[in-house]
């Protein structure tokens, strides 16, 4: 019976510390995600050049998180919710890890753009704050998956729509650009793979969201409408 207390004990341990190194790549990620904001919008190409070396360190934090399911899954071999959770932890780290790249890539962009390219400051702006929306979705992604939240994760599902809606008017917004002034087509063609990438980073908090209601409801509802989200997730 002691033994069985003391595996039940060591296994919540596992578990806690699969949460801590999630949270801990999820910190990592965001730092990423804002310090390519700062860097297109400023210009600033040293903390573009950092957010280029620090990739590894996304990369490398992956490759932790899924030794450590592999392991516990090997070890302990859990069922119901801890195979969930763990099953959804490997899944929610390889959105981190696209988001980890798509930082990259907007910091590669940001300094070609920043690096001879002329660019008007209304569309910094504009990238910017589409930026900035989809680099909250993803702290409130890590937020609700923190504390448990599934209301908070619909609400981040929720609110996705409208970062979609704002990359999509961004986007048609460059095309008439790009038209206009045949000359700036590189230019313009930076900005907008930058603004797919901000696009993204809002469908990876999404996933992660979709990942914690899955976790916590054994609901998957990666392809459910929004109605049928809010239905079977809060039931």
């Amino acid at each position: 019976m002691a033994g069985a207390e003391h595996s039940s004990k060591q296994f919540d341990h596992d578990l806690e510390g699969l949460r801590s190194v999630v949270m801990a790549m999820g910190g990592l990620v965001e730092s990423q995600i804002k310090d390519a904001i700062e860097g297109l919008y400023l210009g600033k190409l040293e903390v573009l050049e950092q957010v280029i070396a620090n990739d590894f360190k996304v990369d490398r934090l992956q490759l932790e998180v899924d030794e450590s399911c592999a392991q516990i899954i090997a070890r302990r071999q859990p069922t119901a919710g801890d195979l969930r959770m763990i099953l959804g932890v490997s899944k929610i780290v390889t959105d981190l890890e696209r988001v980890g790249d798509k930082a990259r890539k907007i910091a590669r962009l940001a300094r070609a753009l920043n690096n001879g390219q002329k660019i008007d400051m209304v569309w910094k702006v504009d990238i910017k704050r589409l930026g900035e929306r989809a680099a909250a979705l993803l702290s409130r992604s890590l937020d609700a998956f923190a504390r448990a939240d599934v209301p908070a994760a619909i609400d981040v599902i929720k609110q996705n729509h409208a970062v979609g809606r704002e990359s999509a008017a961004i986007e048609s917004a460059l095309i008439k650009a790009m038209m206009e002034q045949p000359q700036s087509v590189t230019t313009v063609l930076d900005m907008m793979a930058a603004t797919k990438a901000f696009d993204r980073v809002g469908d990876h908090a999404t996933n992660i969201c979709e990942q914690l209601i899955y976790i916590l409801k054994g609901t998957d509802v990666r392809h459910a409408t929004l109605e049928q989200i809010e239905r079977e997730a809060l039931r």
